[in-house]
C-alpha cells in the first residue's frame, strides 16, 4: 500500500467510524457489533502508524488521548458563560412569567424548555467547521482549555457537515452544552474502584468534573463521558430562536436534549415541568430540574442580563427526592479524632438513580430529637440528590416492640474503651490511643488530598496495610519502602502499584508546613487553623511549647482549639511521631519564601461559605480566598468578615443574619475577588 492508497483507505475507514459513532452515541441505535467496530478502528490506527503524515485533526483516532499535560491554559470566553437564577416553586415560575410580560410590555413571547442535566458546562469553539478549543466554564469569564480531553468524548464531533441557515453556512461558531456520565457507567467505575481497594466516587457529576480536569487525556478516554448541546452562536449572523438553535445543533451532528419543548405560554410550561417530574427517573443520567428560556433571541437580547444571570432564562429545580425504607440497624464508626458517628443501616432502596443502603445520622442528639428507632420506617432524602440522610421516622407505622435507641457505651473496636462526651460537644469520643479504627482514619486523613495528598493510600489500601502490620501510625508510612517485597506481593498489587505508592510517599515530603500540621490530625485544627498557626509561630517547636494564652492570642484560635493543641502535644507518643516525621524529611518550618500576602486585597479577612455555589465548589472558593490573602473558617462569629451564601444555605446563614455579619451572594463574592 503506497501513501495515496493509505490516505484513501484511512478516509474510507474514518467515514465509516463516524457513521457508526453517530448511530451509537447520538441515535442510540448501533448498527455493528463492538468487535466489528474495534477491528475497523484498529485497522485505521495501523495505517496511520505506518503513514503518520496522513493523520488529520478530526480523525477518530485522535480521540484516544495523547501525552499528559503539565497544566491547563486559560481561555477567555467571547460571551460570558452566565449562571442561571434558580427557582424552587411554581410561584417562582409565575413571578418570572410576570416579569417577562412587564419587561416586554405585553409583546407576545414563547418559551423553550428543556431538562436540566446534572453535569458540567462546556464551551466548544469551531473554526471552518473543525473543533479548535474545548473549555470549561471556570468563573464564567475564563476557563481551562481542555481540548485534548474534549476530543476523547465521542458524542462531540471533531468536524461538522456543511449546514446553512437562512442561506448562510455555519462555519465559525461556538457550541455550549453539558458533559455528563450515565449512572450505569458511573456505577461500573465505582465497582472497579472497590475491586481495586480504592474509595468509590461520590456521584456522577463530581466524577465527570474531575475527569475533565485530568491532565492525561488517555485516562479521560477510558471514561464514557457524554455531551448534550443546548447553545449555538454563529460569528457572522444571528439565529432567530432557541428552537432553531436546537434544530441546527442536530443537523451539525450534536446530540440534543430528548426532553425539550416549545411552549406557547405559562400553562404549557407548567405542564411540561409536571410531565418530567416523574419521567426523568427513567432516564439513564441524572437531572435536577428544567431550564426555561425565552425562545426568541431578539427578545433575549432585549431583556439582557443582570450581573451574572440572564433575565430571559431561569432554572426550575425539582425538590430533593425522598423515599421510605426500613431502618434495619444503627451502627457506629470512629473517626480519626475518636469521634463516634452513628450510621443508619437501611433496607436498600432506589433513590435518585442509585441504591441507598446507608445514611448519616450525625450524632445522638439528632437521633433523640427526631426519636429515630431501629425497626422504624424512615424517610430518607438526598440533599442535592447526592448525599443520603434520614429526615424522620414515619410514626404512624411504628409497632409496639420498637423501642427508643440507646447509644453504645463502649467503642466498637476490640479494646471496648468507655466512650466519653465532653461538655458542649454533640459527639461521643473514644480516647484510647491504640484504637485501630482511629489509627486507620488518622492514616487516611494524613494521606488525603487536602493533607499530604498521597495517591494510592486510600481506605482499602490503608485497611490492608494495617491488617498486615505494616502501618501502626502515620510515621510508619515513611518506613514502607523497607517492605517493598511485601507490598508488591499483596493481593491485586504488583511492581507498578508498589512503585507508584512509594513514589507518592516520597513526593509528599515536599508538602508545606501548613499541610503537614493539618495532616497530623489535631482535633479542631482544620486547614484554616493550621495555616494561621504556621504563619504565626513559624515552626513546630514554637507551637509545641506555646501556652494557652499565646495560642489564643492568634486571631481565630479559640480556647477549645488551644486546649486541643496543648492536650495533643502533652501525649509523648504524638511528639515522638512528629520527631520521626521530621527525621524522615517532612517540613516543620514555615518557608518565608512562601506567599506573603500582607498587602493582598483580602489580607486579614475571614470567610465562611454555606450553600451550593454555581461557578465553583466551596473548596475552590476557599483556595481563591487564600490566594488573595484571606482565610476560610468553618464557623460564624462576630469577627467573621463575610459569609458567602449559595443555594440552599444552612444554619450558618441564619447565624450570620443574627450576628449582623456581612453577607455576600455568589455574584457579590465573584465581584469582590475580581477586585
Amino acid at each position: 500500500m503506497d501513501l495515496e492508497q493509505a490516505r484513501a483507505k484511512a478516509t474510507e475507514l474514518s467515514q465509516l467510524i463516524r457513521k457508526y459513532d453517530k448511530a451509537y452515541y447520538l441515535d442510540a441505535e448501533p448498527i455493528i457489533s463492538d468487535r466489528e467496530y474495534d477491528l475497523l478502528f484498529a485497522e485505521l490506527q495501523s495505517i496511520e502508524k505506518l503513514y503518520p503524515e496522513i493523520i488529520v485533526s478530526d480523525s477518530p483516532t485522535q480521540r484516544v488521548g495523547g501525552e499528559p499535560l503539565k497544566a491547563f491554559e486559560q481561555v477567555t470566553h467571547n460571551v460570558p458563560m452566565l449562571s442561571l437564577q434558580n427557582s424552587y416553586t411554581k410561584e417562582d415560575i409565575f413571578d418570572f412569567d410576570a416579569r417577562i410580560k412587564k419587561s416586554l410590555e405585553n409583546e407576545a413571547f414563547a418559551y423553550s424548555a428543556e431538562l436540566k442535566i446534572d453535569g458540567v458546562a462546556l464551551s466548544l469553539r469551531y473554526i471552518d467547521g473543525k473543533l479548535q478549543i474545548g473549555a470549561t466554564r471556570g468563573d464564567g469569564y475564563a476557563g481551562d482549555n481542555i481540548t485534548s480531553n474534549v476530543k476523547t468524548i465521542k458524542s462531540i464531533p471533531l468536524s461538522v457537515p456543511a449546514v446553512t441557515y437562512d442561506g448562510k453556512e455555519l462555519k465559525n461558531f461556538e457550541v455550549r452544552g453539558e458533559v455528563f456520565m450515565h449512572v450505569s457507567d458511573f456505577q461500573q467505575i465505582n465497582k472497579a474502584r472497590i475491586e481495586s481497594d480504592e474509595k468509590p466516587y461520590a456521584n456522577p457529576r463530581n466524577t465527570t468534573a474531575g475527569t475533565l480536569k485530568l491532565l492525561d487525556s488517555a485516562l479521560v478516554a477510558k471514561r464514557k463521558l457524554n455531551f448534550i448541546a443546548y447553545y449555538l452562536k454563529a460569528d457572522d449572523f444571528e439565529i432567530e430562536s432557541q428552537h432553531d438553535i436546537v434544530d441546527l445543533l442536530s443537523k451539525l451532528g450534536f446530540k440534543i436534549n430528548s426532553g425539550v419543548k416549545y411552549c406557547n405560554d405559562i400553562n404549557d410550561l407548567i405542564n411540561f415541568i409536571d410531565e418530567w417530574e416523574s419521567k426523568r427517573h427513567d432516564l439513564p443520567f441524572q437531572t435536577d430540574g428544567i431550564v426555561i428560556k425565552i425562545d426568541s433571541t431578539r427578545q433575549q437580547n432585549y431583556l439582557g442580563s443582570v450581573a451574572r444571570s440572564p433575565r430571559w432564562a431561569i432554572a426550575y429545580k425539582y425538590e430533593s427526592e425522598n423515599a421510605a425504607t426500613i431502618l434495619r440497624d444503627i451502627t457506629v464508626q470512629v473517626g480519626r479524632t475518636g469521634a463516634v458517628t452513628p450510621v443508619a443501616e437501611l433496607e436498600p432502596v432506589l433513590l435518585a438513580g442509585s441504591t441507598v443502603s446507608r445514611a448519616t445520622l450525625h450524632n445522638m442528639d439528632f437521633i433523640s430529637e427526631r426519636d429515630i428507632r431501629i425497626g422504624d420506617t424512615v424517610l430518607i432524602e438526598k440533599g442535592g440528590e447526592v448525599i443520603p440522610k434520614v429526615i424522620k421516622p414515619v410514626i404512624e407505622l411504628r409497632t409496639p416492640e420498637i423501642i427508643p435507641y440507646v447509644f453504645p457505651k463502649y467503642c466498637p473496636c476490640d479494646l471496648k474503651t468507655l466512650l466519653v462526651r465532653f461538655e458542649g460537644e454533640a459527639n461521643y469520643y473514644c480516647e484510647h490511643p491504640d484504637c485501630p479504627w482511629q489509627i486507620r482514619r488518622k492514616i487516611e486523613h494524613f494521606a488525603s488530598r487536602d493533607a499530604l495528598d498521597i495517591a494510592g493510600l486510600g481506605e482499602k489500601v490503608v485497611d490492608t496495610l494495617v491488617n498486615e502490620g505494616l502501618l501502626k501510625d502515620i510515621a510508619d508510612i515513611y518506613e514502607l519502602h523497607k517492605h517493598y517485597e511485601i507490598l508488591k506481593n499483596l493481593e491485586k498489587w504488583g511492581n507498578k502499584s508498589a512503585q507508584n505508592l512509594l513514589e507518592a510517599i516520597e513526593n509528599s515530603k515536599s508538602q508545606p508546613f501548613e499541610r503537614v500540621l493539618f495532616a497530623i490530625g489535631i482535633k479542631f485544627i482544620g486547614r484554616g487553623g493550621a495555616k494561621l498557626l504556621v504563619r504565626h509561630f513559624k515552626n513546630i517547636d514554637a507551637i509545641i511549647n506555646a501556652t494557652r494564652d499565646e495560642l489564643t492570642a492568634v486571631h481565630e484560635i479559640g480556647t477549645k482549639m488551644a486546649d486541643s493543641i496543648i492536650k495533643f502535644f502533652s501525649i509523648e507518643m504524638n511528639k515522638t511521631i512528629v520527631e520521626r516525621l521530621r527525621n524522615y524529611g517532612l517540613t516543620f518550618e514555615f518557608d518565608e519564601v512562601e506567599i506573603v500576602l500582607t498587602d493582598a486585597p483580602l489580607s486579614g479577612k475571614t470567610f465562611v461559605f454555606t450553600g451550593e455555589m454555581e461557578s465553583m465548589t466551596r473548596s475552590e472558593a476557599a483556595l481563591k480566598v487564600e490566594s488573595l490573602g484571606g482565610t476560610e473558617t468553618k464557623s460564624v462569629s462576630k469577627v467573621t468578615s463575610y459569609v458567602v451564601v449559595g443555594a440552599k444555605p444552612g444554619s450558618k446563614f441564619d447565624k450570620a443574619k443574627k450576628l449582623g455579619v456581612h453577607i455576600l451572594n455568589e455574584e457579590d463574592f465573584l465581584n469582590l475577588i475580581k477586585g
